[in-house]
């Protein structure tokens, strides 16, 4: 049976979480307000599609901002390296869908930040539509 793969490399991403997140800090949980999401172009993000299957795999290098929280830490005199945005590789998975669309979902390893130690920070992007 032959495959029908074809490599990926994605060039723009935009997104946005109204919401937001709870965020401990100093013993204390702020909420984080907006969360703002882009590509690192530091990295590239790339990827698979294969057709034969119907199934998606992209890596996205991604950078996590929230200015509405690093503009309360700036005001409180901390240190910048706290309000940066946070940089993170979002490994994905899901189906190709009939419209030729991703429904994809995957866990984000976060890099190392002023913020958050590695052992208790996660996020992942769940499925939706």
């Amino acid at each position: 049976m032959e495959r029908d793969f074809v490599q990926v490399r994605v060039t723009e991403l935009a997104a946005s979480v109204r919401e937001g997140v709870p965020i401990e800090w100093q013993g204390r949980t702020f909420s984080s307000g907006s969360l703002t999401i882009e590509l690192d172009n530091a990295e590239a993000s790339v990827g698979v599609l294969d057709y034969s299957s119907r199934r998606a795999c992209v890596d996205f290098h991604v950078r996590l901002g929230f200015p509405e929280f690093a503009a309360l830490l700036e005001g409180m005199g901390v240190d910048s390296a706290l309000t940066q945005p946070v940089r993170a590789l979002l490994h994905s998975e899901g189906e190709i869908l009939d419209d030729h669309g991703f429904a994809l979902s995957g866990a984000c390893a976060v890099r190392p930040h002023g913020l958050f130690t590695g052992q208790k920070t996660a996020a992942a992007v769940l499925p939706g539509h």
